[in-house]
């Protein structure tokens, strides 16, 4: 892995965050406006957004250009970096998913999705293992947190893989459900990151 552009000693208020973390098989980069139509496109597919809290359905693209606006604040002021998934060689450079660390002022949180056509071949994992890493070699952070919708079994499971902990259950407002969902809430620790047997 690569950590190209944007890195930062430590978290520091009204700093902008724009990495660009380089894997074996991915560049993720901060989202940008360009980005609304492919965001748009995959947060459209019901199997997708039904697992996120915030995500309306039908999504179009006026809703990505707000999303993207959205993030660019909260990057531009040093609070949260949200990055889009691209596939190395893809020349049109189109994002295929999100990662996002959030909160870094209060209590930082990752969240991710991925377009379906590119489920079960590990990309995800890649992305969020990517991302962990760079946040905790260069942000001032103790615990990450995470979680998801009881039943998403799959976002549960790339969790675990990267050494979060179940600590607990709530309920959380699911935009396209119009209801409270129980929560799975996880936890990563930088201690227990450190001490994973594999290093990025």
């Amino acid at each position: 892995m690569k950590l190209l552009s944007g890195a930062l000693g430590s978290w520091r208020p009204r700093t902008a965050l724009s990495p660009r973390i380089e894997t074996g098989r991915l560049v993720l980069r901060p989202i940008e406006p360009i980005d609304a139509e492919a965001v748009a496109t995959y947060l459209d597919d019901i199997e997708v957004a039904r697992w996120l809290v915030r995500v309306p359905h039908p999504f179009t693209v006026e809703d990505a250009t707000a999303f993207i606006s959205q993030c660019c604040a909260t990057s531009s002021l040093g609070t949260a970096t949200t990055l889009g998934i691209v596939l190395r060689g893809d020349d049109r450079a189109i994002v295929r998913g999100i990662v996002a660390l959030h909160s870094l002022d209060t209590r930082p949180e990752v969240g991710f999705w991925l377009g379906r056509p590119f489920w079960g071949n590990g990309l995800m994992s890649e992305a969020v293992e990517a991302t962990l890493a760079w946040a905790y070699a260069e942000l001032d952070v103790d615990a990450i947190v995470a979680g998801a919708f009881q039943g998403n079994v799959a976002s549960l499971s790339i969790q675990a893989r990267q050494g979060f902990e179940v600590i607990g259950m709530s309920r959380r407002p699911s935009l396209i459900e119009e209801r409270l969902l129980d929560h799975v809430d996880t936890r990563l620790t930088r201690a227990r990151h450190a001490a994973r047997p594999w290093r990025p």
